[in-house]
């Protein structure tokens, strides 16, 4: 055996015995209630050890160190002396560690208040803070008073490896992250559902010319951790009571007759789930028996968004695939034997290939028994697709209530949801190391060099200098004065053009917001809100958010790889500091003289909708409809579609108002909508970026650096057509630009930003947009 066989085969051993260890991050952690699956270090105790002479005790807990845009934290008190005797105010603090953030410098420093009333045992205080790095290594205190109650801070989390980091992360943003929410109709059926589930990304599994399995398992909890899935399996009463804690998770899979069930008891965790379905969750139902597959007014009272030609192609190709991918089994199989020879005389290996022979046989069999059945596939066994706002549900293929779901089932859902399938996609924005499309919504005209006024300064400059002070001082014999007068024109000049450019900013703060809000027929709506801040003075305090958002910050990546950041020294971004009512962001996150760019997504109950109050029955006779805003807000102007596909405009409707609004041709129509979203869309307004020097786009074809998070997802799936600024964006396009145009029973509105879009009080809003859009009643 040569050498690189040998290195060959010692490799495979380690990774075989790795693979087969049980996984820390797949533990949920030992506290009840617990949402999280935690790593195993994301939880500290205050204080440590066995002397308390606090007469109470503190724990902390973290979500998963793999999820930017939002951690949860869970802060447990517990009273160890009775209940407590007075108020007890106390604030954690959370300061991020440099070896345990990548890139270095997108950490944020946490602080979050929380009091503990009189008469308290034990308190549970759950927050959400905004998360803008990877990684989760922490300082952790807690001060009472503003005194930490403990000598020393507690390490909460852990480190990273500096140059994996990057690889890592890019893989946790392409995981498949599921919830399986347990009822007593299937448990039998879980585990069994759960493993195909895994077994399902097979193909995944194969890396170069060498094979190697993840020999990953369903535990008793019903988790499952594994390179390109992970599951958490939960009863419903462990459902979380905020949105927010949904965000990180791309579907979650519930019985038939369980979702039925709560929609209709509307249990204290339903709202929370819907407002996550609505900002673009999916729900995939499982449990439709045979003689239910058209049934399907329960889940949802749309018809299907995907017809049944696309439904069943899909399901073919993702049958063909499984069919070429299985086949291709037996040619790696034998090379993967090859190799077991060689660790047998290591002496490892035996049980790792039995397992993967394990393994190949189950995807083998998985494939016969779908090949006897190939022609029940897609709409034949049920499935369909119903839009829930920015959400989906997805009807799973119909089996007996034997049956648990099979490997083909989840591929073809897997590929008839794209995009929707990554939260990445669906959110449209990476807070770690920015993007290009930051510039497509800029405060126009202000941070940015007033070219021809500096070219008006320097040309005078160079005629005083010139024609006037070296002629005046020549015929006055005084020419050596020119070595005094040209620097201070120099310097004035300068100064002159750094006035202007200060005076020309202005010394307040500005705001550019494109708000999309999307209403369903209830009147409930989640808004999306991509805003941008000018402060000619840094505001001393900061930026102050709602307190049920999810915020989100929107950076220039400056040109600058992820990798290349690694080498960069580290440096916290800022603070933020989250109450109950809102969340704040320092001033450090808004610099003197610069433009910083949020998003924010945020649940509006009752935001009120648009209603048709009187028309005529017959469409051939209906030239003009009564409509009425029950929204919150002035609508500028309203485009309505009735039943019958006609399109009828209104313009300047107050809350509360009934307007008369008149048709308008389909053409008319069109040119309308195109004209509203032409009137502030995103244009990128940087023409001139050293990335589009030909040495820089060179380096990007030769490199695999990560220059854009979201642009990096895409590549790797392969999608040309998925969304860059999120499923908000993208549906706003495709209703008033591009595709299925306005739907049948729908509308689509101009209106005033919501009064608590502004982070600043006093701010100036200019050429600012809000859309509101969705189903008529």
């Amino acid at each position: 055996m040569n050498r690189s066989t040998l290195a060959l085969c010692f490799t495979l051993a380690l990774l075989f015995v790795g693979l087969t260890d049980t996984n820390a991050f797949g533990q949920p952690h030992s506290g009840e209630g617990s949402f999280w699956i935690n790593d195993g270090n994301n939880a500290t105790i205050f204080p440590r050890g066995r002397i308390n002479r606090l007469g109470y005790q503190i724990s902390v807990r973290l979500s998963a160190p793999d999820i930017p845009e939002t951690q949860r934290v869970e802060i447990e008190f517990t009273s160890t002396g009775g209940p407590t005797t007075a108020d007890h105010n106390f604030t954690l603090v959370l300061a991020p560690r440099g070896n345990g953030h990548s890139p270095p410098q997108s950490a944020l420093e946490v602080e979050i208040p929380f009091r503990i009333p009189e008469n308290s045992t034990q308190q549970t205080i759950i927050r959400h803070v905004p998360k803008t790095s990877y990684g989760d290594l922490y300082d952790a205190s807690i001060l009472e008073d503003g005194r930490a109650i403990t000598d020393i801070p507690n390490e909460i989390g852990k480190a990273l490896q500096r140059y994996t980091a990057v690889e890592k992360a890019m893989r946790d943003e392409l995981r498949w992250r599921l919830i399986w929410v347990n009822s007593d109709e299937d448990m039998e059926l879980r585990d069994d559902s759960l493993q195909t589930l895994v077994d399902s990304t097979f193909d995944m599994q194969w890396e170069g010319e060498s094979f190697y399995s993840e020999m990953s398992q369903v535990d008793e909890n019903g988790n499952v951790n594994q390179n390109f899935i992970a599951v958490q399996s939960h009863s419903a009463n462990e459902m979380p009571l905020d949105w927010r804690s949904l965000l990180p998770f791309d579907a979650i899979v519930f019985h038939r007759e369980d979702y039925v069930k709560y929609q209709s008891e509307k249990p204290p965790w339903w709202k929370p789930f819907m407002r996550w379905v609505h900002g673009g969750g999916v729900v995939l139902i499982r449990g439709t028996l045979p003689d239910q597959i058209n049934d399907t007014k329960m889940i949802s009272s749309s018809s299907s968004t995907l017809d049944a030609a696309t439904i069943d192609a899909i399901a073919t190709t993702a049958s063909q695939t499984f069919r070429t991918e299985a086949g291709n089994m037996a040619v790696q199989w034998e090379r993967a034997n090859a190799i077991n020879m060689q660790l047998d005389e290591l002496g490892a290996g035996e049980v790792e290939i039995n397992a993967i022979e394990k393994f190949r046989r189950s995807v083998v069999n998985a494939y016969n028994n779908n090949n006897k059945k190939i022609n029940q596939l897609g709409t034949e066994k049920g499935m369909m697709v119903f839009a829930s706002e920015g959400g989906l549900i997805v009807q799973l293929p119909a089996r007996n209530s034997d049956e648990p779901i099979n490997m083909l089932d989840w591929r073809t859902t897997k590929s008839m949801l794209g995009f929707h399938a990554y939260r990445t996609l669906r959110r449209g924005v990476d807070p770690m190391i920015g993007t290009q499309r930051f510039f497509e919504w800029m405060i126009p005209g202000v941070s940015q060099p007033p070219v021809y006024t500096f070219m008006g300064f320097l040309g005078l400059f160079v005629v005083l200098v010139g024609p006037v002070a070296y002629r005046k001082t020549t015929k006055s014999g005084r020419s050596y004065l020119m070595f005094l007068i040209a620097p201070v024109l120099a310097v004035a000049t300068t100064v002159a053009m750094m006035g202007y450019g200060i005076i020309a900013d202005g010394f307040g703060t500005r705001l550019r917001a494109r708000q999309i809000t999307w209403v369903n027929a209830d009147g409930d709506a989640m808004s999306r809100t991509r805003s941008t801040y000018f402060a000619g003075i840094r505001p001393s305090n900061g930026l102050r958010f709602p307190g049920d958002a999810s915020v989100t910050l929107l950076l220039d990546n400056e040109e600058t790889s992820w990798e290349d950041r690694i080498q960069q020294r580290f440096d916290p971004r800022g603070r933020v500091v989250v109450t109950e009512d809102e969340i704040r962001l320092s001033s450090r996150l808004l610099p003197s003289r610069q433009q910083r760019q949020f998003v924010v997504e945020q649940p509006r109950d009752q935001f009120g909708t648009v209603r048709i109050t009187k028309s005529e029955p017959e469409a051939v006779k209906r030239v003009s409809v009564e409509v009425k805003n029950d929204c919150e807000l002035n609508l500028q102007g309203i485009l309505v579609r009735d039943q019958d596909g006609m399109f009828f405009m209104a313009e300047d409707v107050s809350p509360g108002e009934t307007a008369r609004a008149e048709l308008l041709t389909m053409l008319e129509a069109s040119k309308l909508m195109g004209d509203w979203y032409k009137r502030q869309w995103l244009v990128n307004s940087k023409t001139n970026r050293q990335s589009d020097t030909a040495d820089r786009q060179m380096r990007r074809r030769m490199m695999s650096e990560t220059f854009d998070v979201i642009n990096k997802v895409r590549s790797t799936l392969a999608m040309t057509s998925a969304p860059s600024d999120g499923v908000f964006e993208y549906e706003l396009q495709q209703r008033m630009q591009l595709g299925k145009s306005l739907p049948n029973r729908s509308y689509i509105a101009l209106a005033d930003l919501s009064n608590d879009v502004p982070a600043i009080d006093g701010i100036s809003i200019e050429n600012s947009i809000h859309f509101v859009m969705g189903d008529l009643p």
